[in-house]
């Protein structure tokens, strides 16, 4: 006769299981994994980067999203020469005010091949201690067929368990169709487990020739926020820095986040969104959409229960 499958009773599963935590607040769960996917020159790599040097260095990602749990990082950049790994992270911590070395981020030099690597990175992991492991991109890790759901779930299950083993936050860069403008994780090349692996999703879109950037997030286990607009600023003077920033005018779209901001402006104190509701006489999701806008724009600001109060300039 076959043995029962183990089961646990589920109070005593809550009472052991810690609650889901942000490494970066409402972009990467702590021991999450996830892909952050983008067609080619759509700033993928430098934006990993961003992320990574945020991490290790306690300073914002995109000067938006808080770092909650900072700590050291490792990277790997499959394709990118040296010299341009080096260069991009200088000017990124620099725009930090920190210094590279000072900085607890790792770069791994041994190529990595998966499936067979994952006992060396679980190694890695161990020896380092990471919050963050970035592997970009996915492409130059593995020869599997991508569009093949089986030889893809051998790869990403493998992740998957390494993330949840260590504690460790696994970002893997990945292409995207270059048709596949807007669509997410839809969009990404290959098959459809890469969507279903993450999360916690990234998905970067060039919106014009000027580079400002489109950024979608989705999460498995909370709301996906309102997409967010990015610069890359690059000082080239004598000693270079970078950063991605958000661009101000993005809630400038939406009428609902522009009169919301013109309430917020005028008020002697926080508005909760059901005020807000009642003032402005729309939907409850059109509010909080405005208000996922304005938050991740850095334009407004929770006041503990009472609601939501302009952002201090």
């Amino acid at each position: 006769m076959a043995a029962p499958y183990a089961t646990v009773h589920a109070g005593d599963l809550a009472r052991r299981t810690a609650p889901l935590s942000w490494i970066v607040e409402g972009l990467f769960l702590e021991a999450g994994a996830g892909i952050l996917g983008g067609a080619p020159k759509s700033y993928k790599s430098f934006f990993a980067l961003d992320l990574c040097v945020a991490v290790a260095s306690a300073t914002s990602c995109a000067g938006a999203f808080r770092v909650l749990k900072p700590g050291p990082v490792v990277v790997l950049c499959a394709e990118d020469p040296d010299a341009v790994i080096s260069e991009r992270l200088v000017a990124l911590s620099r725009a930090r005010g920190r210094e590279l070395g000072e900085l607890p981020i790792e770069i791994l030099v041994d190529p990595v091949r998966l499936p067979e690597g994952i006992e060396r990175l679980e190694a890695t992991l161990a020896a380092f201690t990471p919050r963050l492991l970035l592997l970009d991109p996915l492409i130059r890790l593995h020869r599997a067929d991508e569009n093949s759901a089986s030889e893809m779930s051998v790869i990403l299950d493998g992740l998957r368990r390494l993330a949840r083993n260590s504690k460790t936050a696994i970002l893997l860069v990945h292409h995207a169709r270059k048709a596949a403008a807007g669509n997410g994780g839809a969009g990404l090349r290959g098959s459809s487990d890469l969507h279903a692996f993450g999360d916690s999703n990234l998905y970067l879109r060039k919106l014009s020739q000027d580079s400002t950037l489109e950024l979608k997030i989705e999460h498995r286990a909370a709301a996906a926020p309102a997409p967010v607009r990015l610069k890359l600023k690059v000082d080239n003077r004598s000693e270079p820095s970078a950063c991605f920033e958000i661009v101000d005018g993005a809630q400038q779209d939406d009428p609902a986040a522009r009169r919301i901001l013109d309430l917020l402006g005028k008020a002697d104190a926080p508005l909760s969104s059901a005020a807000l509701r009642e003032k402005l006489g729309v939907r409850n999701q059109t509010v909080a959409e405005a208000l996922k806008l304005l938050q991740a724009n850095g334009r407004i600001q929770r006041a503990g229960r009472d609601g939501w109060s302009a952002a201090a300039d």
